[in-house]
């Protein structure tokens, strides 16, 4: 067996011509080939670990996300008021950072990909399905953000040839992704995060300071029961990554690996209250259910009318979200097709794209698909993050059994399946499904 260690930048032999357009790219961007290629099979080495900073701004545009104003402007017409909304978005904060404390330190303390670990825990069928999992996921909700950009333009102005432009917003945003972690974080740190949090901030106080007492009071009356539930649910299956450990794989580990508490709660807190809260209460100044019509409202409201700064905020946000969901989509589908000779991963973030745009032919309306996807993503990719965070951490404390993890297996080296995580798997995720 050999121990598998990240690739480094091939050196040109002598008299060799170089990569000219391959280069200037890296050099702009100042990463690697072996940045791009994304450590996607082998650990993150120490020297390539982020800052808790950089972690927070990260995980912070994954969760301050405009795409869950629908959540709370849903809550309103199911009968909710202010005060059950702010209850239901607690409790769904602390069930999330609660599993993502688990999750997200599986990947700090492995350095792997969801899928990747996966090997190690599952075997080879299991691995095989949680990585098919992650690109089920991953692309659903890549493609609920596609729709729910067009959806924001529409309501804010006329699109032509609205299919082909979706098809066409599906590939552009793939790239940030190409570049791998870097790309990602990069757009998040210097752009996504602070452009959001600055106008969340600022609408939520607007609204606030706008809508009368009498206004929220006047709740829509709604003979439904599980209302609370359903709120809940879909916080949790909207902001639930499942593939917490591509992440925070990137994160340091020891002592400063604790700084990953406080990143996962603080973020899960953000995008808890502030979007749903904001939502609930365009929902109240608006007083129409369904949420297109209410767009232009929203932005003469926040945007000082303008509609093409209304699209630009929200664009750059939900790019955000993109990278994130293209990355669940990519590192799974690579876990299977790396074993293909030749096959890098920019051809997996390219197919993806092109898949992508085809898909998106074939979109349901907004709600339903909003509906669709965060069940997808309360019901399958956590299942796998879950058994995996126990077997590492819950096992090796009760029982003393810790399984090897400081290399990646190689496909040849894995047993068929892990039967007992296999069926485990299986079960937890027909269980949500269900449910």
């Amino acid at each position: 067996m050999t121990l598998q260690t990240p690739t480094s930048p091939r050196q040109p032999l002598p008299g060799e011509a170089q990569p000219a357009i391959a280069d200037s790219v890296e050099t702009i961007l100042s990463v690697t080939e072996a940045d791009i290629a994304d450590y996607t099979e082998s650990v993150v080495p120490q020297a390539k670990r982020r800052s808790n900073f950089r972690m927070l701004a990260q995980f912070l545009s994954m969760q301050a996300v405009f795409g869950t104003v629908l959540v709370g402007y849903g809550a309103r017409f199911q009968g909710l008021t202010l005060s059950e909304l702010t209850v239901a978005m607690l409790i769904a904060a602390a069930v999330m950072s609660l599993y993502c404390i688990g999750s997200a330190n599986a990947g700090a303390a492995t350095g792997q990909t969801h899928s990747v670990m996966a090997r190690s825990i599952f075997g080879t069928i299991g691995s095989g399905l949680v990585s098919l999992l992650l690109v089920v996921n991953g692309m659903a909700f890549y493609l609920f953000t596609v729709k729910f950009i067009i959806d924001i333009a529409g309501g804010l102005m006329t699109l032509p040839a609205v299919g082909t432009i979706t098809a066409l917003l599906a590939i552009v945003m793939i790239v940030n992704t190409y570049f791998g972690f870097e790309g990602v974080q990069r757009f998040a740190q210097f752009v996504a995060v602070p452009v959001i949090l600055v106008w969340g901030i600022f609408a939520t106080i607007l609204a606030f300071t706008t809508v009368s007492h009498d206004v929220l009071a006047a709740v829509p009356h709604v003979d439904n029961k599980t209302a609370m539930i359903m709120v809940i649910g879909s916080m949790v299956g909207l902001s639930t990554w499942g593939n917490e450990p591509d992440f925070f794989r990137y994160a340091k580990v020891g002592r400063a690996s604790w700084w990953n508490i406080p990143t996962i709660v603080i973020s899960y807190l953000v995008g808890a209250l502030l979007f749903p809260v904001m939502g609930y209460m365009i929902a109240a100044l608006s007083n129409q259910p369904d949420f297109g019509p209410s767009i232009s409202y929203f932005v003469n409201f926040t945007m000082f009318g303008s509609a093409l700064l209304g699209i630009a905020v929200i664009v750059i946000n939900q790019w955000a979200v993109q990278d994130g969901n293209l990355y669940i989509a990519v590192n799974g589908a690579q876990n299977v097709l790396s074993g293909i000779r030749g096959w890098k991963r920019q051809y997996t973030v390219v197919g993806l794209g092109l898949i992508a745009a085809v898909l998106t032919f074939y979109l349901p309306n907004l709600q339903d698909t909003f509906n669709l996807v965060t069940s997808i993503g309360s019901t399958t990719v956590p299942v796998a993050s879950t058994i995996m965070a126990i077997d590492l951490f819950l096992l090796p404390w009760l029982f003393g059994i810790k399984r090897p993890m400081y290399r990646v297996a190689n496909w040849s080296e894995l047993g068929i399946a892990n039967w007992p995580g296999v069926v485990a798997l299986a079960a937890g995720t027909v269980a949500g499904v269900y449910t």
